[in-house]
């Protein structure tokens, strides 16, 4: 199961690989957010981002217990 939280990683220090437009609006600006990986010491983040806005969600994965 995955979540998406306020970014425990700073995003400026982070390398963008890739980002696509995502069926999520914003919830400030109701605009599609991005879907964009990040990547920073052999680690890949995962965010979705609203540039218009300046809103970074990271993604995180919780296993089921």
């Amino acid at each position: 199961m995955s979540r998406y939280i306020t970014p425990k990683v700073d995003v400026k220090d982070l390398l963008l690989v890739s980002e696509e437009e995502s069926d999520i609006k914003c919830g400030k600006c109701e605009k599609p957010m991005m879907f964009s990986i990040f990547y920073k010491d052999k680690e890949s983040h995962d965010f979705l981002v609203c540039k218009d806005c300046e809103i970074y969600m990271q993604r995180i994965i919780e296993e089921d217990s």
